[in-house]
C-alpha cells in the first residue's frame, strides 16, 4: 500500500534549512513531493506530520557488530593491546551470540535514526547468522567479512617465548583459496537480498592482509562490482612499521594490489601525510571518520579539515561497542564537530554542523554502495525517513534546524522511524521484530559468555606484557 505524509517539514542535508509539503511514498520510494494539504488519493494510507520533524535516515559507516555483547570489557587501552580483548572475547562467541549482537546493535541504532550500516565483521564462520539477523532487522546492511592473512604479532615482530607463538600459530589463517571460495558463496546466497543486505570485500587491515588476499579484493571487486572496506592507518605505530615493511609504505602495499580506487572506503586514516591525501583524493576513495573510537583508544586525531578542504568524502562511524561510546550519531556528529577545535585555532576551518550532517547521511550511504538512493528526502530516494517530535527540549525553540540536530538532539525526540517504506520503530516500539525478547536472551547468555571466554581471556593476559612492552619501548624511543 502506498502512503502519503501530510503537512512534513523535512530537512535534507543540503536543502538549506526546513522544507514543507506532502511527501508520496510507493513501493518503498518517495514517489513524489507536492504542496501540502488533504491528498486525492484515498488508496493511501495518510499519516499527519503535524508537530513533527523528518531528517533521512543516517549510515553509521564503519561498525562491528560482534562487539554488542562485549560493553564494559575494555576500555582503558590503546589499539595493539586492546585488540588481544576484543579477539579472546569475539572467538568465544556462538551463532546465536553473533545473531543476537547484531540485533542489540540495530536496537541501539533505529532508536537513534540509523538505517543503513558497514559491518566489518571479523568471524566468517558466523556470517550465516549475521545475515539472518539483519534480515529480521528490516535494516540496510554492507556486510564485510575481514580477511586477513598476516598475524599482528609478524607484522609488529613481537618477541615471544617459543611456547606463546607456538599457541597463536596453532591455528592457521584461511588460505587465499579458501577466502576466495567463502565469498563466492556468500555473494551468491546473499548479495542483493531483500533489496536491503549487499555484500562488499572486508580486508581487516592492509598490514593484516598478504599482497595475494589484497589482490583476491581487487579480482573480486572488479569481478563483482563490489565495494571494498578496510581500517587504515589508525596508529602511530601502523604507520611507521608501515614505512618499514612496505616499500613506499602503506598505501603504495595497497596500490600494488590495485585496490586504491573509487570503490574503496578506508575507517580511521589518522596518520596520513600529505602526498598520501592527494592519492586518497585522486584515487576517489572515501573516509569514514570515527571520533568516539579514535579518542576512547588514544589513537590520535584523524586531518578531517584536510580531508574537507580536498574534497575528500567523509563519512561517520561507531566503530565497535568495546573502544567507543554508543551507536549514535548524534553523538558522533558531536564529536566530529568538537573534537577538531581543541587545538585549531582558526576557527574557518573547524567543521561545521552542515557538514558533520552531511557525514552521517548522504556520505554515509553513498560510501555503502547501494544502487538505491538514500540519505535525502527526494523523488526517486529510498523512503529511509526518521519522525522527531517537536515537543521536547531540544525543539521548544527554533533558530537553526542542523545545528540543533548535531549539538544538542541525542535521540530522546525520535517517535518513529521507516526504512524503504515500512515501519520499524513506531510511536516508540520496535515493529521489525521483538525487542524485549532480545534484551532477555542476552541476559540469559551473559554466563554463559563469560564462561566461554575465560580461556581466550587468560591467553590474552598472557601475551600482554609482551605487547606492552613493545608499544612503550616504540613511544619511548620516539622522544
Amino acid at each position: 500500500m502506498s502512503i502519503v505524509i501530510e503537512n512534513a517539514e523535512w530537512i535534507s542535508p543540503q536543502c538549506g534549512g526546513v522544507k514543507r509539503g506532502n511527501i508520496f511514498i510507493k513501493e518503498g520510494k518517495i514517489e513524489k513531493i507536492f504542496p501540502s494539504g488533504p491528498s486525492s488519493d484515498n488508496n493511501s494510507e495518510a499519516i499527519d506530520a503535524t508537530g513533527q520533524l523528518i531528517i533521512p535516515g543516517m549510515t553509521n559507516a564503519h561498525y562491528h557488530s560482534y562487539s554488542n555483547l562485549l560493553k564494559g570489557t575494555e576500555h582503558d587501552l590503546p589499539l595493539e593491546v586492546w585488540s588481544l580483548y576484543t579477539v579472546a572475547y569475539g572467538h568465544s562467541l556462538s551463532d546465536e551470540d553473533i545473531y543476537l549482537a547484531v540485533l542489540l546493535g540495530a536496537i541501539e541504532m533505529i532508536r537513534s535514526g540509523v538505517t543503513g550500516c558497514i559491518d566489518h565483521f571479523p568471524h566468517l564462520p558466523r556470517s550465516q547468522a549475521a545475515l539472518e539477523a539483519y534480515r529480521d532487522s528490516g535494516m540496510h546492511v554492507s556486510f564485510a567479512p575481514m580477511l586477513h592473512d598476516v598475524p599482528d604479532h609478524h607484522f609488529l615482530k613481537l618477541k615471544l617465548p617459543v611456547e606463546l607463538r607456538e599457541e597463536l600459530e596453532s591455528g592457521a589463517p584461511r588460505t587465499v583459496s579458501e577466502m576466495h571460495d567463502f565469498y563466492h558463496d556468500l555473494i551468491r546466497n546473499w548479495h542483493t537480498r531483500d533489496g536491503r543486505i549487499h555484500i562488499i570485500l572486508g580486508p581487516n587491515a592492509p598490514q593484516r592482509c598478504s599482497f595475494e588476499a589484497l589482490d583476491l579484493c581487487s579480482h573480486l571487486s572488479e569481478e563483482f562490482d563490489l565495494k571494498v572496506h578496510t581500517h587504515l592507518l589508525e596508529t602511530l605505530i601502523q604507520r611507521d612499521l608501515g614505512n618499514v615493511h612496505y616499500n613506499g609504505g602503506m598505501l603504495a602495499h595497497m596500490e600494488n594490489a590495485g585496490i586504491l580506487n573509487e570503490r574503496l572506503s578506508v575507517a580511521h586514516a589518522i596518520w596520513l601525510e600529505a602526498k598520501e591525501l592527494d592519492l586518497l583524493k585522486g584515487r576517489g576513495v572515501s573516509v569514514i571518520h570515527n571520533p568516539g573510537s579514535n579518542m576512547t583508544l588514544g589513537s590520535g586525531k584523524a586531518p578531517i579539515a584536510e580531508f574537507l578542504q580536498r574534497g575528500i568524502p567523509v563519512g561517520l562511524g561507531t566503530d565497535a561497542s568495546n573502544c567507543g561510546t554508543s551507536h549514535s550519531l548524534f553523538e558522533t556528529m558531536r564529536f566530529a564537530a568538537m573534537m577538531h577545535r581543541v587545538d585549531e585555532r582558526a576557527f574557518e576551518n573547524w567543521p561545521k554542523a552542515s557538514q558533520t550532517f552531511e557525514m552521517a547521511t548522504v556520505h554515509g550511504a553513498n560510501i555503502m554502495g547501494y544502487g538505491n538512493r538514500r540519505g535525502e528526502i527526494r523523488e526517486g530516494y529510498d523512503a529511509d525517513l526518521v519522525f522527531l517530535r517537536k515537543n521536547t527540549t531540544t525543539w521548544s525553540n527554533t533558530h537553526d534546524e542542523i545545528s540543533q540536530l548535531v549539538f544538542h538532539e541525542n535521540g530522546q525526540s525520535i517517535e518513529s522511524v521507516m526504512i524503504r517504506g515500512e515501519w520499524v520503530l513506531r510511536n516508540n516500539r520496535i515493529t521489525a521484530f521483538n525487542e524485549q525478547q532480545v534484551i532477555e536472551r542476552v541476559q540469559e547468555r551473559a554466563e554463559a559468555l563469560r564462561k566461554n571466554s575465560r580461556e581466550a581471556v587468560g591467553f590474552a593476559d598472557r601475551l600482554r606484557p609482551y605487547v606492552e612492552s613493545f608499544y612503550n619501548n616504540f613511544y619511548n624511543g620516539r622522544k
